[in-house]
């Protein structure tokens, strides 16, 4: 996860400190993909309206360690993707 204020491009350590213009990089299944930070209520998530990452919330914090990816489909279905995070710079 990286902030982008002013396009300095900052690495966030801790989820709480995400700024409006964050966005995540993701490897997954060959595919790269940057999805800008999206906040709703119940969750923190990044998405493009393709791809859906999120974090939910488990006993009022936030679930850091089971974090799920969601295919969005054009018929309005999705397809759920549990993730393995791995720390990459």
């Amino acid at each position: 996860m990286r902030n982008n204020i002013n396009g300095d491009f900052n690495k966030v350590n801790e989820i709480s400190y995400l700024k409006p213009g964050a966005f995540i990089n993701i490897s997954w299944n060959s595919k790269e993909l940057m999805l800008p930070f999206s906040p709703r209520n119940g969750m923190i998530s990044f998405s493009d309206n393709k791809w859906d990452f999120r974090y939910n919330y488990k006993n009022d914090s936030i679930n850091e360690s089971e974090p799920v990816l969601y295919e969005l489909l054009p018929s309005g279905k999705f397809i759920e993707h549990k993730c393995i995070l791995n720390d990459v710079a």
